[in-house]
């Protein structure tokens, strides 16, 4: 299974599940005039937003360099171009209170933004600085070209911190043996296998589910293969980058349920082994920094358990399918070598009607099934201990085993499970 299987369980399509989560925030306006102070360098932006939402205005500094915006306001997000002699660069504004956090984003050879070359600024709305000096505002340290060969500026290498996130919340996966902290403000929810994190102002989903690479070169051809399955389309648009802490980093596109999306994926190693994927995924428009800070943020975060099996050889001898049955209900427990778990019961009831003479009027039958994944760990002995299963919401369930004993003679095939008589069926 691909990293982004988890996008087939959206039940809405991602024209619902990206929006942020229901608020009483009023839509922000734009309109006015900010600025940043780096130093002896100082940004002035104006801004103003027109009936429609549409964006227009300046960003310039004080050495006389400018750039036009134009752009719109969706969802209380603006995004648009920022564009001047050089060439152009993509823009990112959320407004919180009277600070704005503006972004400006590199364009690949194929004219789309490549987040991870991110550069972002607070602004202060209403606010003037008076500068130090009137020296000239560094040059871009690089420049990109379009499709077309233009030469297009990097975004400027003064400034400002975003504000850093913080968290208390842990969030564990028990059956997979990690945890991290919660960015304050994103609520989350356990759903097949992944976690999902959903934020009240940031529009967009988080997704964090695990992975079983050994290692950064399997991790990556994870990564590489994106995901295609019905409704669901999306592939690697960038190349991976390799971060620090080992983190791999890469940016997808394509369609889920016939909307647009893309996505930022992180992947990360357990020392243990395996490890987690961390998406955050939304439409291309609303995909923006604070997401992706987000996302990183988990990643940072993010600690890993040893994964408990239990003794080798005891292993290695109750690992197979057992099952026992009474006839109208039969149950199967398989302990897999990795300590991956299932089980599965089928149940089927029967019987006849009677009219009031007692003859046989027409019968009845009842069947129903029911399955199960998660871990398991074994402590003890062959002839007697505890096998604990973990399922995916934390759930821990005990099976106490002795070996099944007939006239003196022990069969270490067959066992009492919490009272069940269960019969080894198949070796792995």
């Amino acid at each position: 299974m691909s990293i982004f299987a988890f996008l087939a369980t959206f039940q809405f399509g991602i024209s619902t599940r990206i929006d942020p989560l229901p608020s009483e925030m009023q839509p922000n306006n734009y309109t006015g005039l900010y600025t940043v102070a780096a130093g002896d360098v100082i940004l002035t932006l104006s801004m103003h937003q027109d009936a429609n939402n549409m964006i227009t205005g300046k960003l310039e500094s004080n050495n006389g360099n400018q750039f036009a915006l134009e752009g719109m306001v969706s969802e209380g997000v603006a995004a648009g171009a920022c564009s001047g002699s050089e060439g152009y660069l993509y823009f990112e504004a959320y407004l919180d209170g009277e600070d704005l956090t503006f972004s400006l984003i590199e364009p690949d050879e194929f004219n789309m933004p490549v987040y991870e070359t991110a550069q972002y600024f607070v602004f202060r709305r209403g606010t003037r600085h008076s500068p130090q000096s009137t020296q000239q505002s560094p040059e871009p340290a690089s420049t990109n070209r379009t499709s077309s060969g233009d030469q297009v500026a990097a975004s400027p290498r003064t400034t400002s911190p975003a504000k850093p996130l913080s968290g208390s919340e842990v969030v564990r996966d028990e059956l997979n043996g990690f945890s991290f902290v919660k960015p304050e403000g994103w609520v989350h929810q356990y759903a097949d296998g992944q976690i999902l994190l959903g934020s009240h102002t940031i529009p967009g989903l988080i997704s964090v589910f695990p992975h079983r690479a050994r290692n950064s070169q399997e991790m990556q051809e994870l990564m590489k293969q994106g995901f295609q399955e019905e409704g669901v389309s999306l592939l690697l648009q960038s190349s991976l980058q390799q971060r620090s802490g080992g983190m791999i980093t890469g940016t997808y596109g394509g369609t889920v349920q016939a909307e647009q999306a893309r996505g930022h994926g992180i992947g990360l190693l357990s020392p243990h082994g395996g490890g987690v994927f961390v998406m955050a995924v939304s439409t291309p428009q609303k995909l923006g920094q604070p997401i992706m800070d987000a996302a990183e943020y988990i990643v940072q975060n993010t600690s890993f358990q040893k994964q408990e099996v239990g003794d080798r050889d005891l292993v290695s001898h109750f690992a197979g399918e057992w099952a026992w049955t009474n006839g109208y209900r039969t149950e199967w427990m398989t302990f897999y070598p990795d300590g991956t778990y299932s089980d599965q019961a089928e149940a089927g009831y029967s019987g006849n009607f009677t009219d009031g003479a007692g003859n046989v009027s027409g019968n009845w039958g009842v069947a129903n099934e029911n399955s199960n994944t998660g871990r398991w760990v074994v402590r003890g002995n062959r002839e007697s201990g505890v096998i604990t299963v973990v399922h995916p919401d934390g759930r821990r369930v005990n099976y106490e085993y002795s070996v099944y004993v007939e006239r003196g003679k022990k069969f270490y095939r067959e066992y009492l499970m919490n009272g069940y008589h269960y019969n080894k069926q198949k070796d792995f």
